[in-house]
């Protein structure tokens, strides 16, 4: 028994190289933004891609509910090996110092950004001064919707921008550590020996069209009722604020609980120790490929098409998203247990500072984006490339060599850093 659960401890090694991989594509995603004319992002270049856009665009469609997936996966194992207390412990000490640390520090400087490239390149508030503002904002504990990114950014709203997702993923877990400690029977895995099964075409299209048809209807009735209810607004996604504490955009919330539930149940019922999840590879590939053109034909006419048409083809492309996020869950893990299910040292490094990176990078890629504003002309591509390429080198550096080996002297650069800002950075 011990022997063949080493065994299929040792067949998910893939799920760290697609961890890391995921964290990747949020980088990219990242990068992509001052180059698809993102009118709320702070750094808004002229000079666009459209590579670019499919890169955000796909990312968009699975980096996140997969991170979601992933880490719903390893939460019994986790929970059963530490316990409830320490479990949870655990979690606030990862998730929520850093969240805090970032959230106070990190996330005020993109405002200040915005302000700058809207105003010729000048300040017209110093770091200080809108750092109360926001902080005063945040204190506020607003609960309801922001339906305008934009005007949030102009009124220096309080925003945690990539910080969401440590609070929500910290708030799931603390959700399923108290059913778990009411319910463990739920999380106990299924007494059944590990056999390699091969699932039919069939039975794997019925889980394609179920969980997308499952995610599609949950997000569709939420943006219903957010036109319905919420305040006018032609934005079917605007951010929910949950005492400035958790933030996240109802028509994904589903997405991502389904998701990390989808992980529970693979873990409990041994899917990938059983072969009955991900299956098929090429079912997946051409679903995912095939799916994949659609979006992005969508997407184009979104943004070139006939503008009555705009928002029927707004609810087509997020229909097909929620299909396009789990044949992407299939295909990558397909490719994860195929090719990439061993441990290599280049591998192992990049999964050990996957998190790391992604607290890391989003003052990296900001930085590169604005002193690439500064040279107008430069095709857009090339901007995105050099973003991207710079962020996760430099990203990876800091964690490698400065965030992991010393997390304390991390916390006081950051708080220096914080400081020097207040002191230099005035109009």
């Amino acid at each position: 028994m011990i022997a063949s659960e080493t065994k299929a401890e040792k067949r998910v090694i893939f799920f760290d190289n697609l961890r890391w991989l995921f964290v990747m594509f949020v980088i990219l995603e990242h990068s992509s933004n001052a180059y698809t004319n993102v009118i709320w992002w702070p750094v808004a270049d002229k000079d666009t891609s459209i590579i670019a856009g499919w890169v955000s665009a796909f990312s968009d469609a699975f980096a996140m509910p997969l991170l979601f997936y992933i880490a719903g996966y390893f939460a019994i194992p986790t929970i059963e090996k530490k316990g409830g207390s320490s479990f949870l412990k655990g979690k606030l000490k990862r998730l929520g110092i850093p969240w805090l640390v970032c959230i106070l520090t990190i996330c005020p400087i993109l405002p200040l950004i915005y302000h700058f490239t809207r105003n010729g390149l000048s300040l017209s508030i110093s770091y200080w001064d809108l750092w109360v503002v926001l902080l005063r904002n945040a204190a506020d504990f607003n609960v309801g919707l922001i339906v305008s990114m934009n005007k949030l950014m102009m009124n220096n709203q309080f925003y945690q921008r990539y910080m969401w997702f440590l609070s929500l993923l910290l708030l799931f877990f603390f959700i399923f550590s108290l059913l778990y400690s009411f319910r463990k029977d739920w999380f106990d895995r299924v007494d059944q020996p590990v056999m390699s099964e091969s699932p039919a075409v069939s039975s794997m299209l019925k889980f394609l069209f179920g969980v997308g048809f499952l995610t599609a209807t949950c997000s569709f009735l939420t943006v219903g009722a957010i036109f319905a209810f919420g305040p006018k607004s032609s934005n079917p996604e605007p951010l929910f604020t949950l005492g400035n504490i958790i933030q996240f955009r109802p028509s994904r919330l589903f997405f991502f609980v389904i998701y990390f539930g989808l992980g529970l149940v693979t873990y409990r019922n041994k899917w990938i120790e059983r072969g009955k999840f991900p299956g098929h590879f090429k079912t997946w590939a051409i679903s995912c490929v095939g799916l994949l053109i659609v979006y992005l034909f969508v997407r184009n006419q979104i943004l070139n098409g006939p503008n009555h048409l705009k928002e029927m083809y707004g609810a087509v492309f997020f229909f097909i998203l929620n299909f396009l996020t789990i044949t992407t869950l299939g295909f990558f893990t397909s490719i994860g247990i195929r090719y990439w299910n061993r441990p290599t040292a280049f591998g192992g490094k990049m999964a050990s500072n996957s998190y790391y990176m992604y607290l890391s990078h989003y003052i990296f890629v900001l930085v590169f984006q604005l002193i690439l504003f500064t040279l107008p002309g430069v095709p857009g591509l090339l901007k995105f490339g050099l973003v991207s390429a710079l962020s996760i080198i430099c990203a990876y550096i800091v964690s490698q060599f400065l965030i992991k080996p010393f997390p304390r002297i991390s916390i006081l650069a950051t708080i220096t850093m914080f400081i020097a800002m207040v002191l230099l950075i005035r109009p």
